[in-house]
């Protein structure tokens, strides 16, 4: 009961994912991002273990379809899941298995790779991975945003959309982005919104972390 966009920019080497279902909390369960290495998407009868196992196998040096592979070895049930990978390289990788929800669809191409299940439109997943390669040069976030949203144009899930997550990494090991809309009759809405308020605060945030010293004010009573 999910859709979703892994990516990466190839000119800062940023990975973010973005994941919309009509379950709720699906940001807890599905997106997974390590800077330098890689944007992992598990989903459909969801198994979030499997992004560990996906993550190391990366670090040992193997591309996304290798990825893949070694996710669906791991998993006792692989008929259930629907995985996709992009690496730090932007090679991207996607599985869904033969029991996957309804109408299914993947789409992999350089830097990004979308999947969906319980469809109401085969074609999304490849529309919405054509409109993160069309908005090239665009900062990553927006890009996936974007690309997702092309999706709900195209009717998305067949249940409504209640959830959505979006995580993106740049070159720190925390979160550059890491927004959630948990239950909403309009996530995409809502996590628009959340992007307005936050993009342009991202910066001092990092700021914050890497030297305090030089951040700017808070902005709050009490901070004079």
């Amino acid at each position: 009961m999910t859709f979703s966009v892994a990516g990466r920019c190839s000119s800062t080497g940023a990975l973010g994912v973005i994941v919309t279902s009509s379950s709720p909390s699906v940001g807890a369960r599905c997106p997974w991002v390590k800077t330098g290495v890689g944007a992992i998407l598990t989903q459909n009868v969801t198994d979030p273990r499997l992004a560990g196992i996906g993550f190391t196998v990366l670090e040992n040096g193997f591309d996304a379809e290798s990825t893949i592979r070694s996710m669906k070895e791991a998993s006792p049930f692989p008929e259930y899941r629907q995985l996709a990978v992009v690496d730090s390289k932007g090679n991207s990788a996607a599985f869904t298995g033969s029991k996957a929800l309804g109408v299914h669809g993947e789409f992999c191409a350089k830097n990004v790779a979308s999947i969906g299940n319980l469809l109401s439109n085969s074609k999304i997943p490849e529309a919405m991975g054509q409109a993160f390669l069309e908005t090239e040069g665009r900062p990553l976030a927006e890009r996936l945003i974007l690309a997702i949203e092309k999706g709900f144009q195209m009717g998305g899930e067949l249940d409504q959309e209640h959830s959505i997550g979006l995580l993106v990494y740049t070159d720190e090991p925390f979160a550059y982005v890491d927004l959630r809309v948990d239950y909403s009759e309009q996530p995409l809405e809502d996590l628009k919104k959340l992007w307005e308020i936050y993009s342009p605060q991202a910066d001092d945030y990092k700021v914050r972390a890497i030297v305090p010293e030089l951040a700017p004010s808070y902005g709050v009573i009490g901070d004079e």
